[in-house]
């Protein structure tokens, strides 16, 4: 089979199964069978596909059609323009979710210049850890700032974060060792296995007083009566609870994010939620009856209340 032929046949199952983009997709679970860019398809569309590959082919192309997540077939996913190594187990990094990051690398950027490039001393480099030190972020401190990436799954938002602040080091928990296992070997991928600790618990616990300078998280959010209408492709595969609010008490893992942040964070630290548009009014609310004064929410690229964020006084 030619690749010309495999995406003309790959393309119709998917088109026949509903998919809204079968050519692009076909494509891509092509590319990635035979490791090649997805540009080199179309520079060679009559190279062959071994016996092998048309097998692994038929397969993804039968698991795609019953609608499992493009990037669970391929192992792949980009966020913030790092490629991810994704799996069953954890969310699949999302587009979204960078606004995350950005919120944490302008916040980041307008420290003052000694938190932002602290001196580089024996036990302060961005390759080594640094001991324990004293200060805050309003005056200034002299060791490498510190962030924690509650519920972190694949590591995307702790690793983008890491690479385009180069002088910080991170904090990665979560409670699914699978999840941890795909962050583990971002991390290696990444070479950052030195700047970023991963810990297998739930949230902030265990984190001493005054100890991180950033809490960023993506919490569940989806909301119950928004379930069904979600696609197939994340209410069959994805994990459920790490999308899902508590249908008692919604505000629940805000709650205890925000609670624990309260005593982890140093004056002047960042907390910072993805959350949805129906929940971040509400976020917003509550941050200072849980002890985060002037709250901010930030739109994504669509317009959606995406990002609350505050800075503990």
């Amino acid at each position: 089979m030619t690749v010309r032929e495999a995406i003309a046949r790959v393309g119709a199952r998917l088109q026949a199964a509903g998919l809204s983009e079968p050519l692009r997709e076909a494509q891509a679970l092509i590319a990635a069978c035979l490791g090649w860019e997805r540009a080199r398809l179309i520079a060679h569309p009559d190279a062959r596909l071994s016996a092998r590959q048309v097998q692994r082919l038929e397969c993804w192309a039968r698991r795609r059609a019953a609608r499992e997540p493009l990037a669970y077939l391929t192992r792949r996913a980009w966020f913030y323009g790092l490629e991810l190594i994704v799996g069953r187990g954890a969310l699949i990094p999302r587009p979204e979710t960078e606004l995350l990051v950005e919120v944490f690398l302008g916040w980041a950027g307008s420290l003052p210049p000694s938190v932002r490039f602290p001196p580089l001393r024996e036990g302060n480099r961005p390759d080594s850890v640094p001991p324990a030190r004293r200060g805050n972020l309003k005056g200034g401190v002299s060791c490498s700032p510190i962030l924690v990436d509650a519920g972190t799954g694949t590591g995307a938002v702790a690793l983008a974060c890491l690479t385009h602040a180069p002088h910080w080091r991170g904090l990665g928990t979560d409670r699914s060792r699978r999840a941890l296992r795909l962050a583990q070997a971002n991390r290696r991928a990444l070479g950052l296995q030195s700047r970023l600790m991963l810990v297998q618990g739930d949230w902030l616990r265990g984190l001493r007083t005054g100890a991180v300078d950033a809490v960023l998280s993506n919490p569940p959010y989806v909301l119950p009566d928004e379930w069904d209408a979600l696609q197939p492709e994340i209410t069959r595969y994805e994990p459920k609870g790490a999308l899902l609010v508590p249908a008692d008490d919604p505000m629940r893992p805000y709650r205890r994010i925000a609670q624990g942040a309260r005593w982890a964070l140093r004056s002047g630290g960042l907390l910072a939620f993805e959350t949805s548009p129906r929940l971040a009014p509400l976020l917003a609310e509550q941050l200072p009856v849980w002890g985060f004064a002037q709250p901010r929410i930030e739109r994504d690229y669509t317009g959606a209340m995406r990002v609350v964020w505050a800075v503990r006084g």
